[in-house]
């Protein structure tokens, strides 16, 4: 059924109904009209006939003038003696029963008014009958709409008959995607049927599957060119981690060469060790990326570990950084806690957490560090003043390469809160970076699995 034909049912069906509608409401509600217009003539007929006997004069002519007028039977008695009667009942009052049943009445009554009993009957009016020609009328139309409502659902659903073997046909061709097929059985016609619309359909589907087919080739292209840059660059950036080993390799040589001299004051001893220590640290890290990068080991082995340790080391490797900035930190954690999660994950995590938080505080600042423990989550928020919270995009702060306009660090990559932001994700946690009485919250949440083992 095309579209036009769609229309012109649903406008019939809606006549149609507002046809029925209207039909059954004046089915329902003639009876009740009809009734409070006879209760209305009745009231109008005994108030009419207690008028008359109350004036007193000439009381059964116009009594006899009231029930020719109205259609009415009356017999009325004052003190047991008979005023009027229209029946021929010539007094003998026990044949009104015989009337009552012989004649079809509508409504009868007795009743006494001052020294009256009044006794009245009303005949059927014309618009009974035409009451009954009514409902019949209204069954025979009813009747009759409802095999116009046949024929035209018949009629109309009839178009479709036709064209519905070719209708199937041309859907299993879509199935299997045979666009020339299916615009070859659908070309009917019946240029404003469905088939005509199918066919349409058809042509623009094959149209545009064709233009995505050849956009995605472009893509693929331009996909395979992006994936052999990335290559290239990964190789680049892995030889470039390579060849740090070596300049790194000849400090930790000359630092041990230093160690090994007597002469050297034990305070300066003791910052040459404390200079190897993180030399090694930090080729011991060069290892673990050159390795994960060549996918020597698991990269990310998920294990049940304790925290702290971690962040103390963490803290510690700061300690120089903190120093010469003349920062405060405040430190609030358990004494241990345990996390499900890789160790190369958590260090890095708490790696890039410092970093920001010490790099974008302010010289002589505070910063504060809170772990905690809640439903089954570790909590960690870490706080720091701020310069100027207008600058901070908080919005954007986990994109890949943000740069905040306060940074004043000229090694910034844009990657610590990226890569805060993926850690917490892949372990299906929640992070929020918000400014607050003047300065800036991170807040971490972790879920807590297992126990260390």
């Amino acid at each position: 059924m095309s579209g036009q034909n769609n229309r012109k049912f649903k406008v019939v069906v809606a006549l149609y109904g507002f046809l029925i509608g209207i039909i059954v409401l004046l089915f329902l509600l003639y009876p009740t009209i009809y009734n409070r217009f006879e209760k209305q003539r009745q009231d109008q007929t005994m108030t009419k006939v207690e008028t008359i006997l109350k004036k007193d004069k000439n009381v059964s002519k116009k009594l006899e003038a009231t029930t020719k007028e109205s259609a009415i039977e009356l017999i009325v008695l004052k003190n047991h003696r008979l005023v009027y009667e229209s029946l021929p009942l010539q007094g003998k009052l026990s044949d009104i029963k015989k009337f009552v049943r012989k004649e079809n009445l509508v409504f009868q009554k007795t009743y006494k008014y001052r020294d009256y009993a009044i006794w009245i009957a009303f005949h059927p009016q014309k618009v009974q009958s035409q009451f009954n020609w009514l409902v019949a009328f209204i069954c025979l139309l009813v009747t009759l709409l409802v095999v116009l409502i046949i024929l035209a659902v018949y009629f109309i659903y009839g178009q479709l008959l036709q064209p519905l073997r070719k209708l199937r046909e041309s859907i299993l061709a879509l199935k299997k995607f045979n666009f020339d097929q299916a615009i070859l059985i659908t070309d009917y016609k019946d240029e404003n049927g469905l088939l005509a619309d199918l066919s349409t359909f058809s042509k623009e589907l094959k149209s545009n599957i064709d233009e995505i087919g050849t956009k995605f080739t472009e893509l693929e292209l331009k996909l395979q060119e992006e994936q052999d840059l990335s290559l290239y660059k990964e190789k680049l950036v892995n030889s470039l981690i390579h060849d740090l080993k070596t300049p790194l390799s000849i400090m930790i040589m000359s630092v041990e060469m230093l160690l090994e001299n007597k002469t050297i004051p034990k305070s300066a001893k003791n910052q040459l060790e404390e200079l190897l220590e993180r030399e090694n640290t930090m080729l011991t890290s060069i290892n673990d990326i050159l390795k994960a990068s060549n996918q020597q080991v698991e990269l990310m082995p998920e294990t049940t570990i304790d925290l702290i340790p971690i962040i103390r080391e963490s803290l510690n490797n700061f300690q120089i950084l903190i120093k010469n900035k003349g920062l405060f930190c405040e430190i609030n954690m358990p004494q241990s806690i345990s996390l499900q999660i890789s160790k190369i994950e958590a260090e890095q995590l708490l790696h890039n957490v410092l970093s920001n938080v010490i790099n974008y505080s302010p010289e002589d600042a505070e910063f504060t560090l809170d772990i905690d423990e809640k439903e089954d989550q570790l909590i960690l928020t870490v706080s720091n003043e701020a310069e100027d919270l207008e600058q901070i995009d908080f919005e954007h702060v986990f994109d890949l390469f943000y740069h905040s306009q306060t940074a004043k660090n000229e090694f910034s990559t844009g990657l610590g809160m990226y890569t805060i932001a993926a850690i917490v994700q892949k372990n299906k946690g929640d992070y929020t970076f918000y400014p607050k009485d003047g300065k800036v919250y991170l807040t971490i949440q972790l879920p807590l699995k297992g126990d260390v083992s």
